[in-house]
């Protein structure tokens, strides 16, 4: 089966530099409409991943909340660490608890909706090879920037096989179904692939402006007994009430 793969230098260019709509799977990708949640503060909305990066950094003391909806650009100055609600998070935490999440909401709402139908048919013929303008592809690995072409490429693996759009044409006959088909899924994958796909759905889809998307998120934390300390930041609306509250 083909897949997509991740290069240091060579495929698809899907940094800012690219082609469009290649280009959408950058963290600096910026739109009015792309309204990505802040991990740590999921009411505040960014127009980019990049905003949200940049603009959690604490430089002298202080974070810049206007990158939010500013085109973001690199901030310059000794970085102390990340704001996260009423913490800070080193590089590493902050990497994983507000990098990761963020851009995987970005990807599954704003970049995928303009690119899975071209990405499926290439992917019919090969594997699609990926890179950016970073080469470091170990998140653990502190040295030198992280490639978001690699988170990209973890993320789409998983989705290429997983009971879930855009990939799977599969039909359910009812959501429980889907999310009973997505528990079993989700047991059968390694545990990076597994962290992945957790990010996806304790972040993108509970976030999600779309109702279904939140209770499908809801109902899967239940039944896949997910530990998540994001559902005491999510805000239930009447759609979700009740399965949010048999989530404890």
């Amino acid at each position: 089966m083909n897949g997509f793969k991740w290069s240091p230098d060579t495929g698809i260019d899907v940094s800012s530099y690219g082609d469009h709509p290649y280009s959408l799977f950058s963290p600096f990708a910026w739109s009015k409409e792309n309204s990505i949640p802040l991990p740590g503060n999921e009411k505040v909305r960014s127009y980019s991943v990049e905003g949200i990066w940049q603009g959690l950094k604490i430089i002298d003391g202080a974070t810049d909340k206007s990158l939010f909806s500013r085109t973001p650009k690199k901030r310059k100055g000794s970085v102390e660490g990340h704001a996260f609600g009423d913490d800070i998070l080193n590089y590493l935490a902050a990497r994983k608890q507000i990098y990761i999440p963020a851009y995987v909401y970005h990807v599954v709402h704003n970049a995928l909706p303009q690119t899975a139908r071209e990405l499926e048919r290439r992917i019919h013929t090969s594997d699609v090879v990926m890179h950016d303008v970073e080469h470091n592809g170990d998140i653990n690995d502190l040295n030198a920037p992280l490639a978001h072409s690699s988170i990209l490429v973890n993320l789409l693996n998983v989705l290429l096989t997983a009971p879930l759009p855009p990939f799977n044409k599969e039909k359910f006959g009812s959501l429980r179904e889907q999310v009973d088909a997505f528990s079993q899924y989700r047991t059968q994958l390694k545990k990076g692939e597994r962290e992945i796909l957790d990010e996806l759905i304790t972040f993108a889809y509970l976030f999600s402006p779309n109702p279904l998307e939140q209770t499908f998120a809801l109902r899967t934390i239940k039944r896949a007994e997910l530990d998540s300390e994001r559902l005491l930041r999510y805000q239930p609306i009447p759609e979700t009430m009740q399965p949010y509250q048999e989530c404890f």
